[in-house]
């Protein structure tokens, strides 16, 4: 019986783990013209290059890793050649308050801004130089 019970627990942890998820929203708020290329990764993921004009977004969503382990990093580019670059971290759950996080991004010519489950305000995060 018990080790019926145990079985039955490694499951349902397994289960939980797959269905909650995280969401990240990265929003090209930069000048008229400007475009956003955005290049995010994890340790398991690489979802490639996507350019986003002035007033689009780019967005994934992702099973949270149960144990807290989740993290998502992006390289974002702006300017003539792509010559502004920054990497951020898009997504740590250890950093966040609980799972199932909706992080959003606001990239704009001063500097990355993020908004964490709808706070009120956007809070900067990022220079284009890549300090905090």
């Amino acid at each position: 019986m018990k080790l019926r019970v145990t079985i039955f627990l490694i499951v349902v942890c397994l289960y939980t783990e797959n269905v909650i998820g995280g969401s990240v929203f990265i929003y090209n708020n930069l000048h008229r013209g400007h475009y956003l290329q955005v290049h995010c990764k994890s340790g398991n993921s690489n979802l490639g290059d996507h350019v986003r004009r002035p007033g689009a977004a780019y967005s994934y969503s992702f099973t949270d890793h149960i144990l807290g382990k989740t993290l998502y990093w992006c390289h974002l580019y702006k300017g003539k050649d792509w010559q502004d670059h920054v990497v951020i971290i898009s997504y740590e759950s250890k950093q966040l308050p609980h799972r199932d996080n909706w992080v959003r991004w606001s990239v704009r010519e001063n500097g990355i801004y993020q908004n964490v489950n709808g706070e009120e305000n956007y809070h900067f995060r990022y220079n284009w130089d890549g300090h905090v």
